[in-house]
This record gives structure tokens, sequence and C-alpha cells, in this order.
């Protein structure tokens, strides 16, 4: 099967992971397969280092001047859908979107009205899905596949942790790219508040590195307690010396460090937000709290602290759940039946 991966996106999102990794596996499998992207985006010199076949993404292509001969399959990831690159695409192969992102009901008007050069909606999650209805799209061209995840660089990690839910003092982060500094200054107020309890509590925030977190964090008193670190490339190694993983989003949407940290035997506390909380059965592999409320958040991480086979146990059932779900190869080859079925019509 020929199938080109279609990610326009500018940065390292959940979208460009899963367009570059199920395109590694299409490989593996001896199909034929490319990404169409920026040429300077993360995403092409990621395929780049997994020897991925890419094709640049300019802006002409962006209009529909790209070569969609000889694509069985073309698939757009968090598309910003051009119509005349629908109909080109779909005038040769069979077309695929995968729609990660919500809570912007203008994108998915714009996706329902896409519908006569697309053959299948995939929804990241049951609430992508829902929003695709509410929009107009016909359900039965509608379909749920999970954000994929390559296990085996997170799955080390989860190997130590029995041996790492023993060891104190505990380590609880978070990872956020909020440009308002908000999610990470709510996570500070939670942090306040497990100290109180639990003094010798360490914290991790990863992501922006901004000076005035820093100084949020000394006005709270815990900066002493707190490790505030920028965006990193060993993520794997940060997770492995993660206990527990509190998600301090405000917003609804998929987080690819959340499925991380699952997939690294991680206990996660999330707030219930669509998308975030849609695969966390509360009390099984994740505590669910309500957003904006740092005080629950902190009560969720004392009592997974006061735990800990408690908190082992609920990393394991996540560690399972991503493993059985999201992996790669569980991911790719749910989409080699739909391409299938779609192409045998």
């Amino acid at each position: 099967m020929n199938i080109l991966n279609v990610c326009d996106s500018p940065v390292w999102d959940i979208a460009a992971y899963q367009a570059l990794h199920t395109a590694a596996r299409f490989g593996k499998l001896a199909h034929n397969a490319a990404v169409l992207c920026p040429k300077k985006s993360r995403l092409w010199a990621e395929c780049e280092k997994l020897k991925v076949k890419t094709l640049p993404l300019t802006l002409g292509a962006k209009f529909g001047f790209f070569e969609a001969k000889g694509w069985d399959v073309v698939h757009f990831y968090n598309p910003s859908l051009s119509p005349l690159l629908l109909k080109k695409a779909r005038a040769l192969s069979r077309v695929f979107v995968s729609q990660f992102k919500l809570g912007n009901p203008r994108n998915f008007e714009k996706l329902a009205e896409a519908q006569p050069y697309v053959d299948l909606f995939l929804g990241a999650c049951n609430s992508v899905q829902e929003e695709f209805i509410g929009a107009g799209i016909e359900p039965r061209r509608t379909f749920m596949v999970p954000p994929c995840i390559s296990i085996g660089r997170w799955e080390s990690a989860m190997l130590i942790k029995p041996a790492m839910f023993q060891k104190r003092p505990y380590k609880v982060g978070t990872v956020s790219m909020d440009p308002t500094l908000k999610e990470q200054e709510l996570f500070l107020m939670m942090a306040k508040e497990v100290l109180a309890v639990m003094p010798e509590t360490h914290f991790m925030l990863i992501g922006l590195k901004d000076e005035n977190l820093r100084k949020f964090a000394r006005a709270l008193d815990i900066s002493h307690k707190v490790d505030i670190l920028s965006d990193r490339n060993d993520m794997p190694e940060v997770m492995a010396m993660m206990h527990i993983y509190a998600k301090t989003a405000r917003r609804p949407g998929l987080s690819l460090s959340l499925i991380e940290a699952q997939a690294s035997g991680v206990a996660c506390v999330i707030p219930r937000l669509r998308g975030l909380s849609d695969f966390t059965v509360n009390e099984r592999n994740g505590i669910i709290v309500e957003p904006g409320d740092a005080l629950a958040c902190a009560r969720a991480v004392i009592r997974l602290i006061g735990d800990p086979s408690a908190c082992h146990g609920m990393s394991r059932m996540a560690f399972d759940y991503v493993n059985n779900n999201m992996s790669v190869p569980v991911i790719a080859n749910i989409l080699l039946r739909l391409y299938e079925d779609v192409l045998s019509d």
C-alpha cells in the first residue's frame, strides 16, 4: 500500500508525532510510506533520523500543487484544510483526516464542509468524535483512533517503578508549555498545599523556563523544593525519576506528555477535561479531579504518596492501557485495517 501522511504542524506536537511513527511503522511492514511536511520543521528532522521518506510541504503544495498520483491513501493530520489540496488528493487517492485538537467550533465546521472530499474522519478521542458529529459530519464517516506512542522509549522507566515507589522523597512533576503561565502557577499552588502536609516532597516543573515562575515559587516560599526546567530531549530519563505526574491544564485537549507519563509507569492526577481525561477511569489508571482546583489536586497527590502500593498499582494499570491500546504497532494495525476497508469499497 502507498500511504502519504500530511502534517503542516509548525511545532512538535501529538499530531506530528503520530504522522512520523505510523509512517515509520508502515515502512517496516513493507508498505511505501512518506510524510509531507514543512522542510524546516522538527517533524522533517525527526523523519530524517528514522529514515522516513519526506516530501516538502510548500505553499504551492498547500494549494494543491503537488503530485498526488501513486498514493492509495493520503492521510491529513490536524489539517489546515485547503479545498484545492483536498480536491487534488481525493481525485487520485482515498482521503483520511485525523483531528486531535478540541475547543474550536469553527475548525469542526470547516471539517464538516470538507465531507465531499474525505472518506473517513478519525478522532483521537471520544470527545473529538463527538465534536465531528455535532458539527454535522455523518456518524458513519467517523471513527475513534487513539494517539500512538513508541512504547519502547518509555517502558524502561516502567520497569524500575516498583522499586521507585518504595523510595522517599517522592518526586511530583508536570510538563507545561502554557505561555500564560496559569497552568504552571496552579501546579505551584498545588505543590505548596502538598508541602504543608508532606514537607519532604520534591517537585519538577518542565517546559517554559520563565523567571516569573521562579518568582512565583519564591513568593509561595517553596522555591527550594521545585526544579524549574526548560523543555528537554531526555524525557524518558526524567519520567524515570518521577513518581507522580500532576496535570494542571485548564483547557480541553490531548496531552502527549500525559501519555508519556502513563507509558513510563508514573501515577497520574488528571483534570476532568475533555480529551485529557477521556482515556482515564477514575481510581483505576489515574485520579481525576476538578480542573482549576489546586487543593483537590494536592489531596490526590498526598493520598498517592501515602499509599505506595496503590500508587504503583494505578501506574501499572495506566501502563497496561497505553501499551495495549496506544502503542505504535496497535495504532498502525488499526489504521491499515481502516485503509483496506475504504479501498475495498
